[in-house]
This record gives C-alpha cells, structure tokens and sequence, in this order.
C-alpha cells in the first residue's frame, strides 16, 4: 500500500467555523484570494470584503465578494489581506492588528522574485507564501502556497480533447521573459548586507526562460515541434464575458490561449530565475510560480518545469516527478529528451495523471480547505484569537478513518428485506476481505433514521455471524454517516477509496454528496479487489 497516501488519510482536515474577512483593491487581480473564496462559497463558509469585487456575469451586477456595511473585520474569525494592497495603499488597513482584536490575520504573499523580507509582514499571523523554496529561509509565519486553479481557470479547460486528438507540439509561448524584478518595500539581502527598496527592480543574471530557449528548446523541438505564439495584450476579446474575464484579470484572459493548450499535447511552464543560495550555496530555483503552470496542469497538457526536489521548489502537496510533471534536470537535458521520445505514451499518462492531481488538491475546495486547516493547525495563534463565544471551533468528522476507506448509499426507501439483503452482501464481501484489517466502511444515511439504520445493522450482523464461519475481531471499522455538512462532505470525499455498488442506492444523495467520480466495485468481485 501507499504509505504517504495512508499518512495523509489518518486524520481530516479541521473543520472552521466562522467568518472570513477579505480586504481587497479596485482594478487588481487578486488570484489567490478568489480561488479561496470560491471553495467558501462552495462549502457553505460566509465571508465578507471591504469592496464589491470580482463580477460573476456581463449581465449582473453580482460580485463574488459583496461588501456589507453591518459585518466588520472585528466581526470576523479571519482577516486576509491581499498582496495587491501592498502594491495599491501606501500601508495596512487601519487599525489592522489593534491589540483587542479577536481574529487571526492572513497575508497571500505572491510577489515575485527571491525571498523578501518586509518587516511590517511579520506582524501578520500566516503569511502564505508562492514560489516558496525549501533550501531558502523564511520569517516564521512563512507556509508553502500556490497560484492555484480558479473557478474561471475550470471552465475554460473544460471538454477536454483526448490526446490522440491533440497536437504534437510544446506550447512555449512565455509573455515576458522574467529578466527584471520589481520589488515594493522590500529587505534585500546581499553579501554586503540588507538593502531597503521602497520601490524599484532588479536585474535578473539567470532567468530560467532565457536558459531553457537556449539550452532546452533546441534539444526537445527535434522531437516535438514549439509553438510560440503570443497573444496582443492590448487586443481585448469581443465576447461580453471573456472581456470581463480580461478586463478582471488586467489582461490575462485569453480564450485563444486556452484553446490551443487543449489543443496541444505539452506546455512549457518554465518561470523565475537560477540564483545560489544564500545559505548553503547549491543552485535554487526562485520566483517559480505561475498562472501558466496550474493552467497547463487543468488543460490536460504534459508540463514541463524544472526538477522541483532538485531546485528546492516546495509546495503544500507536491507532484511526482515523471508522474504528474516533467521536471527537467538542467545539468542533464538530453536524458528527459531521450526518455519522452523511447516511450511514445509518455506524455499521455503524465497528462492524464497530471490534471487530476492538480484539481484534486488545488482546486477551490481544496485549497479552501487546506486554507482552514493550515490556520487551524496554528495553535498559538488560535490561543491568542479565540474568543469566549467559540468563533473558532475544530470539529472532526464523527468517523474513524483507516488506510482503505469504502462508502455505500442505500436507498433507505426501499422494503426492509430489500435493504438488509444490500448491507449483507456488502458486509460479507468486506468482512471477508484479506485486507479486511485496513478497511473502514462508511454507510451513508439519510433525515434522522440513525436509530432505525443501527437497529438493521445490528440484526443484519447478527445474521452473518449466525449463518456463516465469519471473523470479524479483526475489521474492518463500520460507521454509520450522520448528516454531514458541505465542508465535511468536501473533507471527506478525497479520502474515500470506493463506492461499493449496490442492487438499490440512494442517486439522489450520491448527487448530492458530489459522490459520483469516486471510484466504484462491485460486490460479486471485490474479494480479488486491490486497492
């Protein structure tokens, strides 16, 4: 089995409860801060901003994020700040860690470039860092981030073309080539000290674009043609939506672009510059991250970036090399050009692999819930905020998970006889299972029947154990689901290996839970079942 999966699987996510306060600017684009807002939404969670922002539709006056005049940071569990204010104010908001305050405070750090340290930044509670490198050093309210994948990113790599229809080619066409860094009230460090920048930019000696046109490219178009094509910056779509998309992003919504990555087999996604570290010498990669990578990633592309364990790039959940992307060691090119071009399928399987990893773990829900997790898991800080009414609460799912987790949906509707002929059948295929010892199985319920479900249960048990030579000292762990919320639900689903199919289940609360894409297995086959 998969150690590292069963790891992640032994606890849950915490569950929050509360209000999340955004501060946002006019005329930004604040990625990070809409993708959190997305999975909220999703999972049921309020929040709250200092400006109507980020407009759902041409048609409507609706806003993603809504201001209201009556709920105020102080009545909020969290307040995040945007990096955009950085840019766009000349300091925090008012008042912003006033000493009475009740809320934790959240800073979404996607500046470009090598690590900066800002002193004022250090006042925030988390600070969620993109481009985060292990081999640098950060201030300790640093955790690993990511650009992560929009709602808007979602719908536009959507309908999939299968490989077999795609182009053999390598989209490479970058917007800008990362040889300059603006850097906003910043701490530099140099061998000869810090240095303070209120405003200005760096040249860049070792832009990694600049190394791979000239090191990569001419290496890997011998197997697999470029396409460079750029799109105008300055030439705005004619539909309605996709000019607000372009307008709200500050122009960088394309639908042309998005087509030709479905369209295409391969994306280059290189980004940031080589740099030594500081500390230990060995070459790093910063200034990392990009639209363009999680982008690529939704759109079913094979990605190319460098070797992430090699450069230090460290993100919250990290991809398989070779697996979910092609990470090309710069020391040695012509090896990753070999290995693409002996195995045709190559870069089929890393696609398909590569887009459900990365919405499985950076889509809105998820990284909404690794949002609340990570704030969460901050117990000095939770100490520090919480309040006598509770407006943070960790509530764990009311289950006991083991390393192989399978669900089912009865249809509680049907006769009595009907249903317990269903649970025997399962319970049997499960209780006989030579991983039996690892499995845990969660049956699904439906408005306030648990004592009925735990009475059918029981007898059904009951029946096995006195009709058939069955063990059961040794598992597997059943568990009765309650009513769960949207949060657990969302919580819950990536940890759940199967859905066990039965002759009668409940469609509508498969619909409801967003339980369809869980793998499925039939009873009459399950004892030869691996997971």
């Amino acid at each position: 089995m998969n150690n590292e999966t069963n790891s992640v699987k032994s606890e849950l996510p915490n569950i929050f409860e509360g209000k999340v306060f955004f501060y946002l600017c006019k005329n930004q684009f604040s990625h990070l801060s809409i993708c959190l807002a997305e999975g909220f939404k999703e999972l049921d969670i309020p929040f709250y901003s200092n400006i109507n922002y980020w407009q759902l539709s041409p048609e409507r006056q609706e806003y993603l994020f809504c201001y209201n005049p009556s709920v105020k940071p102080d009545d909020c569990s969290v307040v995040v700040v945007d990096m955009t204010w950085l840019d766009s104010c000349s300091d925090f908001p008012e008042n912003l860690f006033h000493q009475n305050r009740k809320y934790i405070t959240v800073y979404l750090d996607f500046m470009d470039g090598f690590t900066i340290w800002n002193p004022e930044l250090n006042n925030f509670d988390f600070r969620l860092r993109t481009h985060y490198n292990s081999k640098s050093q950060y201030p300790s309210n640093c955790i690993p981030w990511a650009y992560g994948i929009s709602d808007r990113i979602l719908r536009e790599t959507s309908d999939l073309q299968k490989s077999a229809k795609r182009k053999i080619n390598l989209l490479a066409n970058f917007r800008v080539d990362h040889q300059r860094l603006d850097c906003v009230k910043s701490l530099l460090r140099t061998p000869q000290g810090w240095i303070g920048v209120e405003k200005g930019f760096i040249v860049v000696e070792y832009p990694l674009r600049k190394i791979v046109r000239e090191k990569f490219f001419p290496k890997i178009q011998e197997i697999m043609p470029l396409d460079d094509t750029v799109d105008d910056f300055e030439q705005p779509p004619i539909n309605n939506y996709h000019y607000l998309q372009w307008k709200q992003t500050n122009k960088r919504h394309y639908p042309s672009y998005y087509q030709r990555l479905k369209q295409s087999t391969a994306c280059a996604c290189f980004g940031g510059c080589l740099i030594p570290s500081y500390w230990t010498g060995e070459t790093i990669v910063e200034w990392w991250d990009s639209w363009r990578f999680w982008e690529s990633l939704a759109a079913g592309c094979a990605t190319f970036h460098v070797d992430f364990e090699k450069y230090g790039i460290q993100l919250p959940v990290m991809p398989e090399n070779w697996r979910h992307y092609i990470g090309i060691d710069l020391d040695n090119i012509q090896d990753s050009v070999e290995r693409i071009h002996s195995d045709p399928e190559i870069l089929e399987r890393i696609s398909i692999d590569g887009c459900q990893w990365a919405i499985e773990n950076y889509g809105p829900v998820p990284t909404a819930l690794r949002f609340l997790e990570t704030i969460s898991s901050g117990s000095s800080q939770l100490d520090k905020h919480s309040d006598s009414q509770g407006n943070l609460v960790n509530i764990f799912l009311p289950i006991q998970l083991k390393e192989i987790n399978l669900i089912i949906f009865p249809d509680w509707l049907q006769s009595e006889e009907s249903i317990c002929l269903d649970l025997e059948g399962v319970i049997k295929a499960v209780v006989t299972h030579p991983n039996k010892s690892y499995m845990s199985l969660l049956i699904a319920t439906i408005n306030d029947i648990e004592d009925d479900v735990n009475l059918i249960l029981s007898a059904v048990i009951m029946n096995l154990l006195m009709q058939e030579d069955i063990e059961v000292t040794d598992g597997p762990e059943i568990s009765i689901l309650g009513n769960l919320s949207k949060i657990q639900w969302a919580a819950l689903l990536p940890n759940l290996d199967a859905r066990i199919v039965l002759k009668n289940e409940n469609r509508e609360a498969i619909a409801e839970a967003k339980a369809g894409n869980i793998p499925t297995c039939e009873i009459n086959n399950f004892s030869s079942k691996l997971f």
